[in-house]
């Protein structure tokens, strides 16, 4: 194993050692920026060193051990001597040894870096010492050979018995390439790693192991507290249609009275057995109510489709406030097969939901703290999201609220909200995104600190944080290579912290307060405390929040296949463009809003719009303004499928009554699709689609997220406000080209499904009526609205 520590351009090198014969290559990850130094720097204009921090990958190999040993050796002679000879068919490697800072063998510290193996281990030993064993996941470097693979899975598997552990179960998807061992490591081991490094154990010295994590099941906590009153009226006969909608989570109480009916509950594991009591089904539950209801408190229509529960969660076996994913299973494989299930069908049987468009996946993994390695679930969720055609929503995950804060602010909501904002942003880097939220192809929700209870908050408890700003409990940042993370926000229900006892000086620590019973949060169906059928609670998380924006996917995917066109209009796209369509849409409804402008205030510093980017992403879903448009918006939409080097030309026509005019006006544009991913790679994403806003028709800048960021994921949202007059002639349009580049390694022609909304909208006091005008131009233009072309 061998790893290439690089300053340059990665694609100049991989091209350079691709043409060195009898090389493997299994894996390119992605590790961050590092800092100049003598040897490489990026230089300004004048050819003098700057401070630019450069692009830093470990590129790894793997081949037999002469030929590692031997590779090591070329390099270190290379370096006493660059003018050397090299062996023949080696040349190549002459300019690749040119972009390395180091050329080094993959060794047991890589092993575990940033997966926080050490850290809960000292954890765990220090409570319960060196008796029982601890639960890992041994991730393998994938071998496209199956027999080679049977070998290394051997050999580990070897490994871990001779040190007294035990194998648990194992799961190889060719498709993203993974290949994993579950096991158990006795706390021996474990101990001996503490005291001596990671060196001191084979396990993590073997030349087929990449990675070793902790396997810390996922798993959600809740409160058995119900909420007092009569359930809100939500007695519509169920639905008869068949599911748009799954729901990959924990049971649900399916005869629960708002979801009876409902549900379609396919528990091919039997995890709905496994639980003592009906009482103990609460997340499941309380996800499957937003979705179908929405928040109690805020009266919504139900969905108009039945939901398909498939449980990826189950109870723990020893704590009846926790449900996990089951004992035994990987997490990669158990959301594989159940996607297998769904779409493909299992053994005999046929697919059992071939109607799902839209995949909710309400839970974050905290062993799996996206730093700058995807997780095999975000890659997992990626590929299936492109082969299946799917809109995926995940949850960016919870973090502890608990924190430390001097007690004098505690009577001065404003400064205390202040304190803790400026917490959260210096503690990023340990707040960020759980996986799977680092995926490209998927929608990752956040949550904001709001709900639609209306109570008034007891003199017991402090509401610390801003309403509709991102939720303390959130996690955050952006996302693989950049891209931007979260994509929306949404409510995600009031988190309150216990009042300090009075009296106190110093700093004071603020503990989460209990609020299921009385609220505030958002209102959902729940057990009670003896498995009834009909109370409810208040909940909060960012499981609420993806919820909710599941619930809005769904609404406008129904709207999308309920084509209201009306005579001379254009019709929806066709249905297979729904999913990346009401992706596009969701998206488009988001904007920062005034909340970047409070957060500038709160903080007191000078956001830029890379720092407003990773707080908010694209900003809160309005959705007042999802999927509608009135007089004053005028909405289009378009979709495709297009392929490397191609254009697709779209023309929105501009309303004559906006000409000349120095009124307010924004151009919003939001392009989404779903790319065809290479696992195997760092780039990962191998389709870049783009469009570029025009700004001169109508003199407009870009406003909001990031412009660099906005490009680097599977969502491109752009928002371009301006006042100067312009002027133009009566067929006036905006040109729109979406263009698609594939990497060099995605197969020519690979198709690429996209959809795109452009939206034109004026102030309230504007007297001309954008969007009668717009269709007006549509209706009497006869052309082709889209063409495609080679890409100038």
């Amino acid at each position: 194993m061998v790893v290439f520590d690089l300053a340059g351009s990665v694609e100049a090198f991989a091209h350079a050692v691709r043409r060195v014969p009898g090389l493997e290559f299994l894996a390119e990850l992605d590790e961050g920026k590092a800092d100049p130094d003598d040897d490489f720097h990026v230089v300004d204009s004048n050819g003098q060193p700057t401070d630019d921090k450069l692009d830093e990958t470990a590129y790894l190999v793997l081949t037999n051990t002469q030929a590692v040993t031997q590779l090591v050796k070329l390099f270190q002679d290379w370096q006493a001597d660059e003018t050397m000879r090299f062996p023949y068919g080696l040349t190549p490697l002459r300019n690749a040894f040119r972009l390395l800072r180091d050329l080094r063998r993959w060794s047991p510290q890589d092993r575990v870096r940033d997966t926080g193996l050490l850290e809960q281990w000292q954890e765990e030993v220090a409570v319960v010492g060196n008796s029982g064993s601890a639960r890992v996941e041994v991730e393998l470097w994938f071998r496209n050979d199956p027999v080679r693979r049977a070998a290394a899975q051997a050999q580990v598997s070897g490994l871990i018995a001779a040190a007294g552990g035990q194998v648990r179960g194992s799961s190889a998807l060719a498709e993203i390439g993974y290949h994993a061992v579950l096991a158990d490591v006795p706390h021996a081991q474990i101990q001996q790693v503490l005291d001596q490094g990671p060196g001191a154990i084979e396990l993590l010295r073997a030349n087929d192991v990449m990675l070793v994590s902790p396997a810390t099941a996922m798993s959600v906590v809740r409160s058995d507290d119900v909420a007092d009153g009569e359930l809100a009226d939500r007695q519509a006969d169920p639905p008869t249609e068949p599911p748009l909608v799954a729901l990959l989570d924990a049971v649900p109480l399916a005869n629960h009275e708002l979801l009876a009916g409902r549900l379609v509950l396919d528990d091919p594991d039997g995890v709905g057995a496994l639980y003592p009591s009906a009482s103990q089904q609460r997340h499941g539950t309380a996800m499957a109510s937003l979705i179908a209801h929405g928040d109690l408190n805020d009266p919504g229509p139900p969905l108009p489709s039945r939901l398909y529960v498939r449980p990826v969660l189950g109870p723990h076996p020893f704590y009846d406030n926790i449900e996990r994913v089951p004992e035994g299973e990987l997490l990669v494989d158990l959301i594989h097969r159940a996607f297998q299930r769904m779409f493909k069908g299992e053994g005999q049987q046929a697919a059992a939901a071939p109607s799902v468009r839209i995949v909710n996946l309400s839970i974050g993994d905290p062993a799996r703290i996206f730093v700058r390695r995807m997780s095999p679930l975000a890659k997992l969720l990626d590929w299936l999201a492109y082969t299946y055609n799917l809109l995926i929503l995940v949850s960016v995950g919870n973090h502890d609220t608990r924190t430390t804060v001097p007690a004098e602010l505690l009577d001065k909501p404003t400064e205390l909200s202040r304190h803790l904002l400026a917490n959260n942003r210096d503690n990023a880097l340990r707040r960020r995104l759980m996986s799977p939220a680092e995926a490209v192809n998927v929608l990752t929700v956040g949550a904001t600190h709001a709900d639609s209870w209306s109570g008034t908050v007891p003199d017991t408890v402090l509401d610390a944080a801003e309403p509709h700003l991102p939720a303390p409990y959130g996690g955050g940042g952006l996302g693989h290579r950049r891209s931007v993370k979260p994509d929306i926000l949404l409510p995600g229900g009031r988190r309150l912290f216990q009042r300090p006892v009075p009296g106190r000086t110093g700093d004071v620590e603020l503990r989460p307060a209990s609020t299921e019973a009385t609220g505030p949060g958002q209102r959902v169906a729940a057990p009670d405390r003896r498995g009834g059928a009909a109370a409810t609670a208040f909940t909060h998380g960012t499981s609420n929040a993806t919820a909710l924006a599941t619930r809005a996917s769904a609404l406008v995917m129904h709207q999308l296949n309920t084509d209201p066109s009306h005579e001379g209009d254009h019709p929806f796209p066709d249905p297979q463009y729904h999913p990346v369509l009401t992706k596009a849409l969701l998206v488009h409804a988001a904007s920062w809003g005034d909340a970047f402008t409070i957060l500038q205030q709160r903080l007191d510093s000078d956001l830029t719009r890379l720092d407003g980017t990773q707080l908010l992403g694209y900003g809160l879903l309005h959705s007042d303004r999802l999927a509608v448009a009135d007089r004053g918006r005028a909405t289009l939409l378009g979709a495709g499928t297009i392929t490397g080097d191609q254009r697709h030309t779209y023309r929105y026509p501009l309303p004559p009554g906006l000409r000349a005019t120095t009124d307010w006006r924004r151009l919003t544009i939001t392009l989404a699709w779903l790319s065809p991913v290479n696992t195997r790679t760092q780039l990962h994403r191998s389709a870049r689609l783009r469009v570029e806003p025009p700004t001169d028709e109508l003199h407009l800048q870009r406003m909001q997220a990031d412009p660099n960021g906005v490009r680097r994921g599977t969502v491109q949202h752009e928002l371009l406000d301006g006042r100067r007059a312009a002027v133009y002639a009566d067929d006036a349009h905006l040109a729109l080209n979406v263009d698609c580049r594939l990497d060099n390694r995605a197969a020519p022609g690979t198709p690429v499904r996209y959809g795109l909304v452009v939206s034109l909208e004026v102030g309230v006091n504007v007297r001309t009526d954008v969007h009668a005008e717009v269709r007006q131009q549509l209706r009497t233009r006869i052309q082709t609205l889209t063409r495609v072309q080679p890409a100038s």
